[in-house]
């Protein structure tokens, strides 16, 4: 197969000298939803990630199935902050480093979000509307840089964390569902590209209920 280089079509940009993200997913909503990161390539130089004001350090969230004036998308009308004075509404969640890595659980919907962290700590989180995953004022669950500001919602702890000793550069996965490995439905399987260390987390929609390493 090849792909038509002529039928590109520039549908959202952001600026970025760093992290990019770039992952993206439909969800089960029809929506289509865009990891973006922070923009630069050490310690949020730019600190944008617990800002609004940008299209950085989160999860964007847009409809392409509706184009709004001149943009090839529009903004979805339950947007967490849209009409936020100085927020751009495309923003779903934020507070992310360098989420590049997206993926859907084909059963119940949930988005997972694999992101990469800096100095000790890398991270994978559920996506939800509206959430603070804490970059750059912490790295993880730990502080990181307390003296900057918070965004205008509570932090969100990650769904699941990985010290530096086993892990340094966490590679989002897939939720899996199949017959040759059944003992492993349902569960979200990720690994590590530096360690290549790879394992299973298991969470019931409030709570990691299982994990363990399955391969090294």
């Amino acid at each position: 197969h090849e792909c038509d280089l002529d039928s590109e079509r520039s549908i959202i940009e952001w600026r970025s000298a760093g992290h990019d993200g770039g992952g993206m997913v439909f969800g089960h909503d029809g929506m289509f939803y865009i990891s973006t990161g922070d923009g630069t390539s050490d310690s949020d130089t730019w600190v944008t990630g617990q800002g609004l004001s940008e299209l950085l350090g989160g999860i964007l969230r847009i409809d392409l199935a509706h184009v709004d004036g001149d943009r090839a998308y529009s903004v979805p009308k339950d947007n967490p902050f849209l009409g936020m004075t100085n927020a751009r509404p495309e923003n779903w969640a934020y507070g992310l480093r360098n989420p590049w890595r997206l993926c859907v659980d084909e059963k119940t919907g949930q988005i997972w979000a694999g992101n990469n962290g800096q100095d000790l700590w890398e991270t994978a989180h559920l996506i939800r509307r509206g959430e603070n995953y804490g970059w750059s004022v912490y790295e993880g669950s730990h502080p990181f840089y307390l003296t900057r500001k918070l965004g205008p919602t509570p932090v969100v702890l990650p769904t699941i964390e990985h010290h530096h000793s086993e892990a340094r550069s966490l590679t989002g996965g897939v939720v899996y569902y199949g017959e040759p490995l059944s003992e492993l439905n349902g569960v979200y399987v990720y690994g590590d590209y530096s360690t290549g260390k790879i394992w299973g987390t298991r969470h019931d929609g409030k709570r990691v209920t299982w994990q363990q390493e399955l391969a090294s």
